[in-house]
């Protein structure tokens, strides 16, 4: 019969494959022991380049709006990667902090057998959906190269992967054309790679908090049972202790949002904006004439502005049903002093900080929906100028 694995060896597991990715380019900020090197800031002048090429050819493709509009989409992501590498290469003590907070909250639930339970159950959710995420992104990567192929093949017709062309370099000439795909696909190597690794990480912090609400859950659960158990008064002093484990486990996820917040917050707002634009300028450029691209274009933006705000929303359930929980406990039965703390810890879960777009607003599918009420409303301004 086969043994089922540790969680947190599954954990550690996940995590390695991640940590080796961006250790390989240089910008393993959720490493212990990451230091900037030479291939640190290479990346990061690649990525520069990229960013400032495709101004350039925004500039020069003024005058051609599906051109334009693909160049604008690209820079877009250009900007989310700059802005997920300011956030593992400026930060040097931040993501480490988040990484380890997540290992010590897999190694105090395994010495539970029901906190056990709860961390089988993320850390499966977990690899199903960075495998899923991994598979999706560069099955669309690996698409997107080749697609040229076949289209020259069909119609003869010479099409680039992305909207960025080097400068000019005229891509409808023989040698032009091959050296922008050859710079296109080399871009693929090393941008789709880190773009993965780094949404993963994103997706085990969010999946941590969930964790966490669990296991307050949990030790609430166990609490109530030991405070109705609690008839002669004879288990006060082990109700005491057990509250004062499960404050101090609310006080340590209250930090872990708090620290996820400082250092992805702007991110968030980068991104949600950057999606956003994306479907804009691709609605207002279909308006105009059947753009192909345009289509993969909206799917792919909504399909991260909708993955970032389900997050949100999975960990807004498990807030809510915590605060319930709170709600629910014996604290009749407690003795006073005891009644003051659970007090505390309900006014706290009550007030508990969310992951916030940009700190306006909180992550989840109200943000989704306010955003789309949003790209709307531009959309119909644009289609009256």
């Amino acid at each position: 019969m086969a043994v089922k694995e540790n969680p947190y060896e599954s954990f550690e597991r996940i995590l390695y494959w991640q940590h080796l990715v961006l250790k390989v380019m240089g910008v393993d900020g959720f490493g212990p022991n990451f230091r900037r090197s030479a291939l640190t800031y290479f990346i990061v002048f690649l990525a520069n380049l990229f960013f400032v090429i495709s101004l350039i050819d925004l500039v020069l493709f003024r005058q051609d709006v599906f051109n334009f509009t693909f160049v604008a989409v690209t820079i877009f992501y250009a900007l989310i990667g700059l802005g997920r590498l300011a956030v593992l290469v400026r930060h040097l003590v931040a993501p480490t902090v988040l990484v380890q907070s997540m290992k010590t909250v897999y190694q105090d639930a395994v010495r539970d057998p029901m906190e056990t339970v709860v961390l089988q159950k993320y850390t499966n959710q977990l690899r199903q959906c960075v495998i899923f995420y991994t598979v999706i992104f560069m099955g669309g990567v690996v698409l997107t190269a080749l697609l040229p192929l076949p289209i020259y093949w069909w119609s003869g017709d010479k099409i680039l992967p992305f909207g960025v062309v080097l400068p000019f370099v005229d891509p409808e000439s023989s040698d032009g054309y091959q050296l922008n795909y050859m710079y296109q696909v080399s871009c693929m190597l090393w941008t789709p790679p880190g773009l993965i690794a780094s949404q993963n990480f994103y997706f085990a912090l969010s999946f941590a908090i969930g964790i966490q609400y669990d296991v307050l859950v949990l030790k609430l659960k166990a609490l109530d049972k030991l405070i109705v158990d609690n008839v002669d008064g004879s288990l006060n002093s082990e109700i005491r202790i057990k509250l004062i484990k499960v404050v101090r486990y609310q006080q340590r996820l209250v930090q872990f949002i708090s620290n996820l917040e400082d250092l992805y917050s702007y991110q968030t707002f980068l991104e949600v904006a950057c999606n956003a634009m994306q479907i804009v300028m691709t609605l207002f450029v279909l308006h105009i004439e059947f753009w192909f691209p345009g289509i993969l274009i909206m799917l792919v933006s909504t399909f991260q502005l909708f993955l970032s705000c389900m997050l949100g929303t999975m960990n807004d359930v498990k807030s809510d049903l915590f605060i319930q929980e709170v709600y629910d406990i014996s604290w009749h039965a407690m003795p006073k002093q005891e009644q003051k703390m659970l007090k505390f810890m309900l006014t706290k879960s009550q007030r508990m900080q969310k992951l916030s777009c940009g700190g306006m607003m909180a992550i989840n599918m109200n943000l989704f929906l306010a955003v789309y009420k949003k790209i709307y409303s531009i959309f119909m301004m644009l289609q009256n100028l």
